[in-house]
């Protein structure tokens, strides 16, 4: 800038320094005018216009003369400390200044544009800061285009934050699997559901043995036959995993392979996916299936004993008259015995009382009463209460014993005996069913019923006791043994 020798008041008021003869004035004035820059130069400290070009004047939408203007009256409203300031820095220093992404307009199309403008100290021919030259470059584009990408990164930001909320609301669990490093990727909420710790690696081995041993080699199976893109590479499947405290989890799994293209052939990348812990439907399913079946089972029992009440009923009555009078009381009790068990077949809410060991015996037992022998049923229980909810599961095994004993035991002949005895020692009651003179046992069952697999369940996870079966050849013999405080819950 020492070429110029000064700058008072317009672009033919510049007077050029030795070696610039030759430049005319007009080449002067077209080269700034037309310059692809927007080109200000201002003089003193009240900022003097002493040269605007067109790009200049249009980005700020400046008409007529501004020559000798001062940049505050030029302005007006948009003369802010944000013009000023580095203008002054430079004539206070000398130090060249530069700001970006500068918004000026609306301009001579209405639109505001963005600039960034370096400002360039001007001296005089005696070296002394006369004035300031700022030179702009039109940055729109790239002001606008960050502008999108921030806008679009904030909306992905926004979606990101409502996936997560979907998924925390959904409890899913998110996995990936990268086929060509094996780097694998799983969530807090993945992690959570197989029992890992956040700082533990994840690799293929532990996935593998994670999952439940019945279940790892068709599951291990399936997973791999994704990388085949014959496969289709969706994956849907239901599982059981073991977390590292033992605990047994269902859970199922949805996922999708996407594959690239590798020298013209498709081939396995990223295997994706979702889990969510199942446990709770698959018990509830099972409890259903379960119930099912026992419904199933109560019906056929109901028939057989009913069979048999007719059959033991009919060889003891002398008339048609005594026989119905007989059999209609003998239904009533299979009846009441029915409303007892009631309670847990239809899982209904049970009402909060007390009964005793001894009355659920009687009540049971009440249809199988004088078939035959007066004294076949001999039943000896302490005094030893029963809360509503173990009642349900002591009834259920006793109803499950009678029901067998009158299909194939002492109670299905005349001269069978079922003798019942319970006690306790103040820490545990005992419960002792014992027949005899029913048809001999050669041998235990080779197989266990529904029945008493419901029983001996029965007893062991919802008393917290055990049962034991003696099968001798004069008669079965059963022993329970059920903690008391389990007994009166």
């Amino acid at each position: 800038m020492s070429s110029f020798r000064a700058w008072t008041h317009g672009l033919d008021e510049i007077r050029l320094g030795p070696g610039a003869a030759g430049l005319s004035y007009e080449f002067l004035s077209s080269l700034l005018e037309n310059a692809p820059l927007a080109i200000c130069l201002t003089l003193g400290h009240e900022h003097r216009y002493a040269l605007a070009n067109k790009i200049f004047r249009s980005a700020l939408a400046l008409s007529g003369d501004l020559v000798g203007k001062p940049l505050r009256e030029a302005l007006g409203d948009r003369y802010t400390e944000q013009t000023r300031a580095p203008r002054q820095f430079v004539l206070k220093t000398g130090q060249p200044s530069q700001i970006t992404s500068i918004p000026f307009g609306p301009d001579a199309m209405g639109e505001t544009t963005f600039w960034d403008i370096t400002f360039l100290p001007v001296r005089d021919a005696d070296n002394r800061l006369s004035g300031v030259l700022s030179l702009g470059i039109d940055v729109t584009l790239r002001v606008n285009a960050t502008l999108e990408a921030d806008r679009r990164a904030q909306e992905g930001a926004i979606n990101s934050k409502r996936l997560a909320l979907a998924v925390e609301a959904t409890e899913l669990g998110l996995w990936e699997w990268i086929a060509e490093t094996g780097v694998i990727y799983w969530s807090d909420r993945q992690r959570e559901i197989f029992g890992i710790g956040a700082d533990e690696p994840l690799t293929h081995e532990l996935w593998v043995s994670s999952i439940h041993p019945d279940d790892r080699d068709w599951v291990v199976e399936k997973v791999g036959s994704l990388v085949d893109p014959a496969s289709m590479g969706k994956l849907q499947i239901e599982y059981r995993i073991v977390r590292p405290d033992g605990d047994v989890r269902w859970i199922s799994s949805r996922g999708r392979m996407l594959y690239e293209t590798v020298n013209g052939r498709p081939q396995a990348a990223r295997l994706l996916g979702t889990i969510l812990d199942i446990t709770e439907r698959r018990t509830n399913e099972e409890a259903r299936r379960l119930l099912a079946k026992e419904l199933d089972h109560r019906v056929k029992n109901l028939f057989a004993m009913a069979s048999a009440m007719v059959s033991m009923t009919a060889r003891a009555a002398t008339s048609p008259s005594e026989m119905a009078a007989s059999l209609h009381g003998r239904l009533q009790a299979l009846a009441r015995a029915h409303e007892l068990i009631h309670p847990a077949l239809a899982e209904d809410i049970p009402r909060q009382r007390e009964t005793s060991v001894a009355a659920i015996a009687e009540t049971i037992l009440a249809p199988h009463q004088d078939l035959g022998l007066p004294d076949r049923i001999l039943i000896d229980c302490a005094p030893i209460s029963a809360g509503e909810k173990s009642a349900t599961s002591l009834t259920l095994v006793l109803h499950e014993l009678a029901t067998n004993a009158s299909k194939y035991g002492a109670l299905s002949t005349a001269n069978g005996h079922l003798t019942i005895t319970c006690w306790h020692d103040g820490e545990t009651v005992f419960l002792s069913w014992r027949e005899r003179d029913g048809p001999a046992i050669e041998r235990p069952p080779d197989t266990s019923g529904f029945g008493s697999h419901l029983a001996r369940k029965s007893v062991t996870d919802q008393l917290e006791g055990e049962i034991v079966y003696d099968w001798q050849r004069e008669g079965l013999h059963v022993e329970l043994r059920v903690p008391l405080p389990h007994l009166l819950r």
